[in-house]
């Protein structure tokens, strides 16, 4: 399997953009913003030199000022006022996916998974990778299932682990999940649910 490097903590991908930040509450009276940078290495974020705000949006610049246990406080040039500021909160930031930089013949970008076929344990076809996301635990991919699975629907997290995604094959456009595995744990929590559930009426 080869190594995914993670530049950020979202995959959010829009097309050819990568999310890699987002704007928070206006700081002080200069016009700064909180920012949450998502890049692997935070500071990475301001050497990005064509930074929009949204996919393929308005091109900023933003002027690091302090760090914070969120993230940085920044300013971003032409916007002085906390009400100019207060605009910003909630954005994010974009770049376009060929700024990022090569990734070595045995590494992807998790942003790569994004749209692979996904099969199960017998190379059957399952679904189709909409998403990766992190909550803070650990990475998920995001399957869109071609048929609902009772109790879970279409949609399915999994645990982006070798155990349970054991292939993952870029240039044949899919990867492989440990799919009856990863069912019997969702099993195992439902009942664990009831139980808890049931002890407690």
């Amino acid at each position: 399997m080869a190594k995914a490097v993670n530049t950020y903590d979202k995959a959010g991908v829009d097309g050819d953009w990568i999310c890699v930040g987002a704007l928070a509450a206006p700081h002080g009276v200069k016009g700064d913003v909180r920012l949450k940078s998502f890049t692997e290495n935070p500071v990475s974020i301001f050497k990005f030199k064509d930074l929009r705000l949204g996919a393929d949006g308005k091109a900023i610049l933003l002027s690091k000022k302090a760090k914070n246990k969120d993230g940085f406080i920044v300013h971003i040039d032409g916007f002085d006022t906390p009400e100019a500021a207060a605009a910003f909160s909630g954005k994010q930031l974009y770049i376009r996916r060929d700024f990022l930089p090569q990734a070595a013949d045995d590494e992807y970008y998790l942003t790569d998974l994004i749209g692979l076929e996904a099969r199960d344990e017998h190379g059957t076809r399952i679904g189709v990778v909409e998403a990766v996301e992190n909550f803070g635990a650990e990475d998920l991919i995001e399957l869109i299932l071609d048929e609902p699975v009772k109790g879970l629907g279409r949609f399915a997290l999994i645990p982006f682990r070798k155990l349970l995604v054991p292939t993952v094959d870029i240039k044949g456009g899919f990867l492989t999940v440990a799919f009856t595995d990863w069912q019997e744990t969702q099993t195992g929590k439902q009942a664990e649910s009831q139980m808890d559930q049931g002890g407690s009426s």
